[in-house]
């Protein structure tokens, strides 16, 4: 399972000119939530990590004023948790 760790070790790398910050919020409605947001001028999401497994992806791009990925997924569905992930690297040009 992917986790902030791992987004710092694979993605953050590649995310030039993007201001990241990791948030942490306990007990939320999906257990605690480890957050990672990215922005930059032209574009800029968050990603939720559940600790109960489930993932919320958030993309916007901000010259156009929309959403290119809003997607919240519970644990069992790794295969869409996959596809997120690849639409969202290729979003970010990575």
């Amino acid at each position: 399972m992917k986790s902030p760790n791992w987004f710092r070790e694979n993605i953050e790398s590649h995310l030039l000119g993007y201001e990241i910050e990791y948030k942490s919020f306990p007990q939320g409605d999906f257990g605690n939530l480890e957050q990672v947001a990215f922005n930059s001028d032209k574009n800029g999401g968050e990603i939720d990590f559940w600790s109960s497994g489930c993932l919320g992806m958030h993309f916007v791009d901000y010259d156009l004023g929309i959403e290119l990925l809003n997607v919240f997924l519970l644990p069992d569905q790794d295969h869409e948790k996959g596809k997120a992930w690849e639409t969202l690297q290729a979003l970010l040009k990575i």
